[in-house]
This record gives C-alpha cells, structure tokens and sequence, in this order.
C-alpha cells in the first residue's frame, strides 16, 4: 500500500493573481465615480446674457399702456442698437418720446408713435 503512493508529488505553490486584478478594478471604479461626481457637482458654465440681450429683451416685453415706462425703457434700451443705419429713426423717436418722460400727467401714446417704436424694435437683433 505505501509503494502506490510514490506518484504523489509535494505541495506546488501557484502563484494567484486574482487579488491583484480585484484591487486594480476597483481602483479604476472608485476613480470613475470620482470623476462622475466632480463632472456632477461642478458648477454648470453658462453663457451670461450680455447688455445688449438683456436690453432686446427689455424692448421686446415693453407694456405700452403705461407711456412713462415706454419712453424710458425705449430711450434706456434701444441705445445699445444704434448704428449708423438707424441713428437718424433713434433720434426722431427719442424726441418725439420726451414729452412723455419730465412731467407728472403725460398724453396717450398716439397708435403712429406706437407703430414706430414697435417697427424699430421689429428690426432690432
């Protein structure tokens, strides 16, 4: 009985890289997460609207009832679009809207004048 176990040999060291390949992979998620969650909580970068797109906008949502309001926001805003194409129709406006700008009790905006301060507006980019 004994001559039947000579076949067997000693322990062999295998060497196992498992542990290594485990540590390695969860190196690389905890530095894909990292960088999941900076990309997350960083601070979005958005394009700040400059004068001139605030000032369209102000133009465009002009409530022309209260005339006071008109003349004021027309002659604050719409100066940042005067070029040398419409610079004479800026100051043809502007002096027909003072009238409506230093007193207490001011007229009604006439439709034509209406008109003329929403074609000006219409062309503006």
């Amino acid at each position: 009985m004994t001559e039947k176990l000579r076949d067997i040999k000693g322990i062999v060291a295998i060497t196992d890289y498992s542990l290594y390949y485990l540590i390695a992979l969860c190196v690389v998620i905890l530095i894909l997460i990292g960088l999941a969650i900076y990309w997350y909580l960083q601070p979005r970068r958005r394009k700040k609207p400059t004068a001139k797109a605030l000032a369209l906008k102000k133009l465009k949502n002009i409530n022309f009832e209260n005339q006071k309001e008109v003349a004021y926001l027309f002659c604050l805003n719409s100066i940042y679009f005067v070029n040398e194409k419409n610079e004479a129709k800026y100051n043809e406006l502007v002096k027909k809207l003072e009238r409506f700008k230093y007193k207490k009790e001011v007229p009604m905006l006439d439709d034509a004048l209406k008109k003329e301060i929403q074609d000006f507006i219409g062309r503006l980019h």
